[in-house]
């Protein structure tokens, strides 16, 4: 979890196929210990078709027995994450949508998350650059 405390910059892509609207979200994020983990936010501004405003979000990193996982800020389940290959692919169900993404150190200053989402509500890609 070293690696990832501090500050990085965001910069993500998101396209959904199913309306072909093409966006992003460019801002912060902070990596805080809290808890025995990390405390994950973000802030920034997003732009999604006619929306273009601020938007936030938290995300948690915590301890398990078996490694790390990573919960909404209500303490929801999200994923597990083990990046001690540099790499940790993950699985999401949201209600009839699925998430699976990867989470890959590319270097010291870069991480990337990448999310394919299907379902019936949902045909998306979303690209997530963290650069120190």
């Amino acid at each position: 979890m070293s690696f990832l405390a501090g500050t990085w910059q965001v910069d993500r892509d998101l396209h959904e196929a199913h309306d072909d609207r093409s966006g992003g979200f460019v801002g912060t994020a902070e990596f805080v210990p809290e808890d025995g983990g990390l405390r994950w936010t973000e802030t920034g501004d997003a732009r999604l078709g006619d929306y273009a405003g601020t938007a936030s979000r938290v995300l948690l990193i915590r301890p398990t027995t078996d490694g790390w996982e990573v919960r909404f800020d209500d303490q929801r389940f999200f994923h597990p994450l083990d990046l001690t290959d540099g790499r940790s692919r993950v699985d999401h169900p949201c209600g009839e949508d699925h998430y699976r993404g990867e989470l890959r150190v590319e270097s010291h200053d870069r991480f990337v998350v990448a999310w394919r989402v299907r379902g019936p509500r949902k045909d998306q890609t979303i690209v997530s650059r963290y650069t120190r």
